[in-house]
């Protein structure tokens, strides 16, 4: 841990090098172990699946119907890992790997100029262990590539007005990024970092930079080469259904309105993110308290502190007046927080301006309480509310005994034992979670094991798949075959014209306690097996699978699955 501003560029790249294989690692241990995660995982892959059955990666569908909710960059992505290491969750999610192992590297090598290589490192280093990072980045969303791009076009474009000599080919890259966040996410990739650098403009006296200086000649016509075609071509295709439905649905409607129980209160990222940014966001008070102390001469003197302050107000902001709020909404806005944190550590690994002992046990000690709800909760609240999962309590141990051992060290004036003592509490609790804590709410998760019971029962023969009440992505992902249709009857005179219209058998899953009255309703003409019982993590009710053929197409082989 022996940084220096003045290190030698052979040694920085090296160590940038390290930070890359230590993050991907992190980020794909145990990635591919677990099914996708509802409801936005199954999403994307179903509708990756049933390009792959349409042979058309231009427009996407979901259950037959057309999918608005996200553009095609990230359906690509997913594609390309897909051809390596099929359809399946490490396949799915490889590519969120790579990015976030590439944006830590991006994030490190990027910043270098800007606040020194020591700080630099520390930067990636804080990127690459937080909470949040273990779950974003081993995720298929489109969240991954959006982080990359939009840090690359604000960096990028920090970079262009903070060095001169390299201002045409930061600013080209900035508007490429945007363009590719667009293809990505839609308007947000280009609208925000466009208001956060006209804000920061503004606050410099600067604005005429824009069009003076900032290449608006070559980059919107760059911005437009990369980011139009594909929305025209889906336009096209679509009888333009699918542009009009995204802009109106996915984006206006979300942060007018909210969706799908997605709300909070206008503070609410006040509490998401020092949780996400654990366990580094312990020092925050100590990293922004700097910025506090030269804010009557911010603006003018230190450019780099405004741009990236504005950065991460104007996004929080914007997300907080939003009528739809989750946490990942606000993740492009943490890269400011990396930076100070990683400036602020680096100072004081330094000696240039040390930690008071005192902040630094307060700092401790919070992370300890942070660790100890954590064991209360998952021994005492997780086994009552979810009694199939057991007790969890182990994962706030790595946070509670990483603290207390880094206090012994701070006691001991071990300045870079204390930081690598909580790295490694950071990556123990993301091999606890994946070890022990993704397998058992694995099972939790039954749609996977239906669809591995369904292909024992059915080979390569005919079917259909229905749900009754009861509705979740991943059911169709691994229940379907291609581009195979997911019936949702409402009455059971839907039901008994699906069993009529459609190949037989029907697997039919429904809500465990519904299953005598869907035995009592059905004509006794058909055979109706129970294949498959278990408990959902989601809705917290049992769930069973049926299945529903006529009484003159059972057999043997058909009851019981082969083998």
């Amino acid at each position: 841990m022996a940084f220096n501003k003045s290190m030698s560029l052979t040694r920085f790249y090296f160590l940038c090098g390290l930070l890359f294989l230590g993050a991907f690692s992190l980020f794909a241990y145990h990635s591919g172990s677990g099914s996708l995660w509802d409801i936005d995982e199954p999403n994307n892959a179903q509708a990756l699946k049933e390009m792959f059955a349409q042979h058309n990666f231009v427009v996407p569908l979901f259950n037959g119907t057309l999918r608005v909710a996200k553009p095609a960059l990230n359906y690509w992505l997913m594609w390309g890992g897909v051809e390596v290491f099929g359809m399946n969750s490490w396949g799915l999610r490889m590519g969120s790997v790579l990015v976030g192992a590439l944006f830590v590297l991006y994030l490190t090598v990027s910043t270098r100029r800007l606040i020194g290589s020591g700080p630099a490192l520390l930067t990636g280093l804080v990127a690459a262990t937080i909470l949040h990072s273990q779950i974003i980045f081993r995720a298929a969303v489109p969240d991954p590539l959006l982080i990359l791009f939009v840090s690359m076009s604000l960096i990028s474009y920090l970079r262009a007005y903070q060095f001169p000599e390299a201002r045409s080919f930061n600013i080209l890259l900035s508007y490429a990024a945007m363009a590719l966040a667009t293809v990505d996410e839609g308007p947000i990739g280009f609208l925000i970092p466009g208001l956060i650098i006209v804000v920061f403009l503004l606050l410099r006296g600067n604005l005429p930079y824009l069009w003076k200086e900032g290449r608006l000649q070559w980059g919107l016509p760059l911005f437009l080469l990369i980011g139009l075609p594909w929305y025209v071509a889906v336009g096209v295709e679509s009888h333009w259904r699918w542009d009009l439905g995204f802009l109106l649905r996915a984006n206006i409607s979300r942060y007018n309105a909210e969706m799908q129980g997605h709300q909070g209160p206008f503070f609410y990222y006040l509490l998401t993110i020092p949780l996400a940014l654990l366990p580094w966001s312990i020092f925050l008070p100590q990293a922004l308290r700097p910025l506090w102390l030269k804010r009557k001469q911010l603006v003018q003197r230190y450019p780099v502190d405004t741009f990236l302050l504005s950065w991460l107000l104007v996004w929080v902001i914007f997300f907080s007046i939003s009528a739809t709020k989750l946490p990942n909404y606000v993740w492009e806005a943490y890269p400011p927080l990396f930076i100070f944190l990683g400036i602020r550590l680096y100072q004081a690994l330094s000696g240039e301006m040390p930690f008071r002992r005192r902040g630094l046990y307060a700092s401790l000690s919070v992370l300890f309480s942070v660790g100890a709800a954590l064991i209360y909760a998952g021994a005492v609240i997780v086994p009552a509310k979810i009694p199939p999962l057991g007790s969890l309590y182990y994962l706030g141990l790595p946070y509670a005994l990483s603290a207390i051992l880094a206090a012994l060290w701070v006691w001991k004036d071990q300045v870079g034992r204390w930081l690598i003592t909580l790295t490694a509490g950071a990556a123990a609790l993301t091999f606890a979670l994946m070890t022990y804590t993704e397998p058992a709410l694995n099972i939790l998760k039954p749609s996977y094991f239906m669809g591995e019971k369904i292909r024992q029962y059915q080979g390569d023969n005919p079917y259909s798949i229905a749900a009754w009440h009861w509705f979740q992505p991943n059911f169709l992902f691994y229940a379907g075959r291609g581009n195979m249709v997911l019936h949702q009857p409402r009455h059971m005179a839907e039901l008994q014209n699906i069993l009529r219209h459609n190949p037989s058998p029907l697997y039919l899953v429904l809500p465990s306690r519904d299953v005598p009255d869907m035995r009592r309703s059905l004509p006794d003409t058909l055979h109706i097996q129970s294949i498959y019982v278990s408990y959902e993590l989601y809705n917290h009710e049992n769930l069973t699978l049926l299945r529903i053929s006529p009484q003159s197409a059972v057999s043997l082989q058909h009851q019981t699955p082969p083998g």
